[in-house]
């Protein structure tokens, strides 16, 4: 999720202080606690806080002598390596998975497995946590067997257009390769706008909305390797092919090369404008630039173009939050029990309405994709059995296999390499972390 996501009230530290002593009610039944508890959590600021608002609420009511100090903090993932180290790491942790090396903690063991808690029904006790929770997010927790992330939300990477522009210009949106070739020669030869404009401060966003779903549409097989960091994943045909697809856009002039100075939101004013036909972002991007759209612009989004007619890809964009190990196990069952109320179908319909955001859960009634920005609704809508969700695990295990790839890119499209040196140095990148590990 991009940092700046959502106006978000809260600030500071927020504790909420969950009485000192008494009986609660749990199901009907009077239940007395044998004593009082802290529990904390540490939430990276201005990303998300929101979310937690309703289940604090229900969870003070059920165990009333206990407290909950909620931390939000600006420097959250710059802070938590040295808590971990000196064994005072709050009992929830969140912070972009970019910047936090959540693999690391893992394999150091100093995070707790949540398969326990996946276990576990949901707070409606009609299936488990481990069915509920969005599959791809707990999928890309997965180490060594077990899994270590809980998704928070669950957004999608996609390319974005003007419905109304388009067909002012009678422009057809592409769904293959070809297709998307053929629509960007006659954009450029309209003289308007240039075909696509992306974020030379951010490129992972072109990656993850074009380039790598290319790459799962062309080998699924690959993109599986990249995963995997094999060495020759980025040499394979598959990855070729792609990387020479974007050498050509470049080539044609269908990308602003004006990109590579850019931010996401200087792009997205410029494609707003009506200077780009598309721009790569995700399903946060409506509510990221609310204030900014023209009354009939008529945001659309399109999945990666695919080989085939209606079969495509996309990557999902997760974001998810840990649980350090403590000194004593015995937060653990109010832990659990907070983690329940947050991935409950209330909190969903809570969260979809305060935020405009899908809390991760595996499936949403229609009501709560109903409270989110249409174009973000359409583009669930039309996430279905043909569009493949990918789970990018390379970005997030391979820290500097991302960092090379979003160097790689401004350097295809500022021209100083070409699609066959992208691939070699992405090699190179995934062979000197093998040679490390």
């Amino acid at each position: 999720m991009l940092r700046k996501v959502i106006a978000i009230s809260l600030a500071g530290i927020l504790t909420v202080l969950l009485g000192s002593c008494g009986t609660a009610k749990d199901g009907g039944t009077t239940k007395e606690e044998s004593k009082e508890a802290t529990v904390t959590i540490m939430w990276q600021e201005e990303v998300s806080e929101q979310f937690w608002d309703l289940p604090l609420k229900q969870f003070k009511e059920k165990y009333p002598n206990v407290e909950v100090n909620f931390e939000s903090n600006a420097k959250a993932y710059d802070v938590i390596r040295n808590l971990l180290n000196i064994q005072e790491a709050p009992d929830i942790f969140y912070s972009w998975i970019s910047d936090v090396d959540y693999y690391g903690f893992a394999e150091e063991d100093l995070l707790y497995s949540v398969d326990d808690i996946l276990a576990e029904n949901n707070a409606e006790e009609t299936k488990s946590l481990a069915d509920t929770i969005f599959a791809a997010g707990l999928e890309l927790g997965e180490l060594d067997g077990k899994h270590y992330f809980l998704p928070t939300s669950k957004l999608l990477a996609g390319n974005f257009y003007s419905g109304s522009f388009f067909t002012e210009k009678g422009w057809t949106i592409p769904q293959t390769w070809s297709e998307f070739k053929t629509l960007s020669a006659a954009i450029k030869a309209d003289g308007q706008a240039v075909p696509m404009i992306y974020s030379g401060v951010y490129p992972f966003m072109l990656a993850d909305a074009f380039l790598i779903p290319m790459i799962q549409n062309l080998d699924p097989g690959t993109l599986e390797a990249i995963n995997n960091n094999e060495s020759g994943a980025w040499k394979q045909p598959a990855a070729v092919e792609a990387l020479t697809r974007l050498q050509e856009m470049r080539d044609q002039g269908y990308i602003d090369k004006n990109s590579l100075s850019m931010d996401h939101i200087q792009s997205q004013i410029e494609f707003i404008g009506y200077n780009a036909a598309f721009v790569p972002s995700g399903s946060w991007l409506e509510g990221e630039m609310e204030d900014q759209w023209p009354e009939d612009f008529d945001l659309q989004p399109m999945y990666a173009p695919g080989e085939e007619a209606d079969v495509t890809s996309t990557t999902a964009v997760v974001e998810c939050m840990v649980l350090p190990k403590q000194e004593n196990d015995d937060n653990l069952e109010y832990v659990k029990e907070l983690v329940k109320l947050f991935y409950s179908e209330e909190n969903a319909k809570y969260v979809a309405e305060q935020t405009g955001f899908l809390l991760a859960l595996e499936e949403e009634d229609k009501e709560v994709l109903n409270l989110l920005p249409a174009s973000a609704r359409t583009m669930w809508e039309m996430a279905d059995d043909q569009v493949t969700i990918i789970t990018p695990s390379y970005k997030v295990k391979y820290k500097e296999v991302l960092e090379e790839l979003n160097n790689c890119i401004n350097a295809l499209i500022q021209e100083e390499i070409n699609a066959e040196q992208f691939s070699e140095r992405m090699d190179q990148a995934a062979r000197e972390i093998g040679n490390e590990e």
